[in-house]
């Protein structure tokens, strides 16, 4: 759901080898954020009502756009809005999971 300039999801996926995060919000819904490579987005996750995690990452087209150890969003294989960390879990680094008690929001900055 796009609302006032600002994606909103879910987690529904955790990519368990790499601990990606990978959402419910298609790169059709995503593109309303008329968001570039090299753009920052600022992404906001949240547990129920409490919030996990918030950060300014930049939307890249490769992992290795950013330096080791620093957050990024992409789109991943299905073309769902996905973040990570460049060669690290951003699940078991932020303590993040799955399921309908995790929402993400996500806004250009």
């Amino acid at each position: 759901m796009l609302q006032n300039g600002i994606l909103k999801g879910t987690i529904d996926i955790l990519d368990v080898q790499y601990g990606n995060i990978w959402t419910n919000i298609p790169d059709t819904l995503f593109k309303h954020l008329n968001a570039h490579i090299g753009d920052k987005l600022q992404v906001t996750i949240y547990q129920n009502k409490i919030k996990k995690y918030q950060s300014i990452m930049p939307y890249t087209a490769t992992f290795g756009a950013v330096p080791t150890g620093k957050p990024l969003l992409y789109l991943n294989s299905l073309m769902q809005v996905s973040f990570a960390l460049n060669m690290a879990s951003f699940a078991a680094v932020h303590k993040i999971a799955s399921g309908n008690e995790w929402r993400v929001e996500v806004k250009k900055v």
